[in-house]
């Protein structure tokens, strides 16, 4: 067995004389070898590899024929890491018997599956390899593929620098990496061939995440392990949603590139707190955030004419004002803004960058090794009385109030993904169920807010009467809130009763 521990980057076709250029520079000047590969991936009719995140695959050069299974592993920040098995065959079909016995799981169904394997897509590159020594004996090969995906009538063209470690300082290999993006303009890859063969056969989809999930945390762990795990998870949940960008431009990819963000930067801001030096990073991604503003606008004039919404039904009766933010909606989207965004260097370097952070988690020995959970109730119990003393007013609150504190709000229910694993999960849904009503409730009152620019901007010709229609829905709304507020505040917080 070999553990596969690889920084995989993608680069335009048209730049494949510029990346052997490169890459030949940052090898010192050493020649690559080449070789023709062609790769037949294999899988039932049903994936059943797949559902084991397994790839198998025969690969056929000139000098030799192997057959390999590549097993679950982990991709972040463009750093792939899958155990992996090879063995050299005659065979024309791979034999699933001539691996280990021992690398299956329990339940995996091996000779059913051996018996109905077909092939699902091909792989067919020019593969140039420079070897760069390491000063600890170590190795790193830099590898440039240079070829084509193929299933049936479609295929796709295959560019990409795989920077391979082996026994060599992680470094040496994000410092090749950061080279590449800055001078080409790589971009961090999160796909693996299989990935994409599979997509391109279309035997799997790529859906944008859309909702956060709790971070599988260990009460056991301490502060560091908890915190770097859950930047692992933001990184991840970015990253896919990044891919799912790039492959099929969408605001709800957007949508989820911008949750992902915004959830690294919770988490980094933790680790500032702990003395870790990321201020960098939490600067870039707050910027990048900015590129990323007019979701909101999109997101309240989308709650507006939604069939299923509130306001949907009245607002059809207004067939000139319905027609005008239908327009607005659809002037919102700016894919193109975050496509050149995403191809930005320090987009890609952020990505890049957060991966070997998470790899390398830095920590203050002493601050770091306190008990995660320990840690978690004080931390929750700091960050929600910041919240709940803007909102314990005696007083009803405007909508003013509402909207300026709707960051903090947000960031606080965010660090309760990263921690909220280790309480009681019924104590914990009821506390966050009506603060997460009130979220809701203030995006609500922006898309009000922007109902009534529109109506003031329409050649409605009842514009008083629409006026004072949004006024009651905002008080309302207004209500509601008020509700969410006194009951959310009535609360017993989830960290105080596990």
């Amino acid at each position: 067995m070999s553990n596969e521990v690889e920084l995989k980057l993608l680069v335009e076709p048209a730049q494949k004389d510029a990346v052997v250029s490169l890459c030949q520079q940052l090898a010192g000047g050493i020649s690559p070898t080449t070789a023709q590969l062609k790769n037949t991936y294999y899988d039932t009719e049903d994936l059943r590899l797949r559902q084991f995140d397994m790839g198998l695959r025969m690969r056929t050069t000139e000098a030799y024929q192997e057959q390999t299974i590549k097993l679950a592993g982990e991709v972040l920040g463009g750093l792939h890491q899958r155990p992996e098995y090879s063995v050299q065959t005659l065979l024309d079909q791979p034999d699933l018997t001539l691996f280990p016995e021992d690398i299956w799981p329990d339940d995996f169904p091996l000779f059913d599956v051996q018996r109905e394997l077909v092939a699902i897509f091909t792989t067919n590159f020019e593969r140039f390899t420079w070897r760069i020594d390491s000063d600890n004996d170590g190795y790193i090969e830099l590898v440039f593929d240079y070829g084509r995906i193929e299933t049936g009538a479609r295929e796709q063209v295959l560019c990409e620098v795989e920077i391979e470690v082996h026994q060599a300082p992680m470094h040496e290999a994000y410092k090749l990496a950061r080279r590449l993006i800055t001078r080409l303009g790589a971009r961090v890859g999160s796909l693996s061939k299989a990935a994409r063969g599979y997509l391109l056969a279309e035997k799997s989809v790529l859906e944008p995440f859309i909702h956060e999930s709790f971070v599988e945390q260990h009460s056991g762990d301490d502060i560091g392990v908890g915190l770097y795990r859950s930047l692992n998870y933001a990184l991840q949940y970015w990253q896919h949603n990044d891919a799912c960008f790039s492959l099929n431009p969408s605001v709800r990819a957007v949508a989820g590139i911008t949750e992902g963000i915004r959830l690294s930067k919770v988490i980094l801001q933790q680790l500032t707190m702990l003395e870790v030096d990321v201020n960098d990073h939490i600067l870039r991604l707050e910027q990048m955030l900015g590129h990323l503003g007019w979701l909101s606008r999109y997101d309240g004039l989308t709650e507006l004419i939604a069939e299923d919404g509130a306001y949907h039904r009245a607002l059809k009766n207004s067939p000139k004002l319905y027609e005008q933010l239908l327009q607005q909606q659809e002037h919102a989207v700016q894919t193109e803004l975050v496509q050149k965004l995403t191809a930005r260097d320090d987009y890609q370097l952020t990505l890049l960058e957060l991966g070997e952070l998470c790899q390398r988690q830095p920590r203050h020995p002493e601050l770091m090794e306190i008990p995660l959970k320990q840690w978690a109730v004080q931390r929750l119990r700091d960050d929600w009385q910041r919240v709940t003393e803007q909102f314990a007013r005696t007083e009803e609150l405007r909508p003013e109030h509402y909207l300026k504190q709707l960051p903090q709000l947000q960031s606080s229910l965010q660090l309760g993904y990263c921690v909220g694993y280790l309480f009681d999960a019924d104590y914990r849904e009821r506390f966050r169920a009506p603060w997460l009503d009130m979220v809701r409730g203030i995006r609500e009152i922006m898309a009000l807010r922007l109902l009534r620019e529109a109506i003031k901007d329409s050649d409605e010709p009842q514009t008083e009467k629409l006026l004072n229609w949004q006024q009651v829905q905002l008080e309302s709304l207004l209500y509601a809130l008020e509700y969410s507020r006194r009951s959310a505040l009535k609360q017993e917080p989830y960290w105080e009763l596990s």
